[in-house]
């Protein structure tokens, strides 16, 4: 497996997901929200291969990726473009590496990093739907 490729994929991906839901829920912002510049890290050199370099590259990838989620929450929040059955929609915690060993369970808590910022960005487009009723 390609780790960077396999973060940049799905950072990127992720990140699409996040400006196109700050475009799409702006009818409904309380106050004016700039859409935020999201862009990926740069790899350290080499980045083939795991070493202290790129393992300190992958942790800053998560944490960046957790911070720009969040920001979308608390702007949602802020708005309230939530579910009003159960309130605030709670921040992001995602799992970091903790060593540098690539295994079976660091790709599978990888995996579980970003599916959970998949569900949490459907759960925010469903909570989107009730006001975008009628502005189209």
């Amino acid at each position: 497996m390609n780790l960077v490729k396999y973060y940049n994929d799905n950072i990127t991906a992720i990140y699409q997901r996040v400006i196109a839901l700050y475009n799409k829920g702006q009818p409904a912002y309380e106050s004016s929200v700039d859409v935020p510049e999201l862009s990926l890290i740069p790899v350290p050199e080499p980045g083939d291969k795991l070493n202290r370099a790129v393992y300190l590259w992958t942790i800053d990838c998560i944490r960046q990726l957790e911070a720009v989620i969040n920001d979308l929450v608390a702007v949602y929040n802020d708005s309230g473009i939530i579910d009003y059955e159960v309130g605030d929609t709670p921040d992001i915690k995602l799992w970091l590496p903790e060593r540098l060993v690539i295994d079976d369970t660091y790709i599978a808590k990888l995996s579980d990093d970003f599916d959970d910022c998949k569900k949490l960005l459907d759960q925010l487009d469903k909570n989107l739907q009730p006001f975008l009723v009628g502005m189209n």
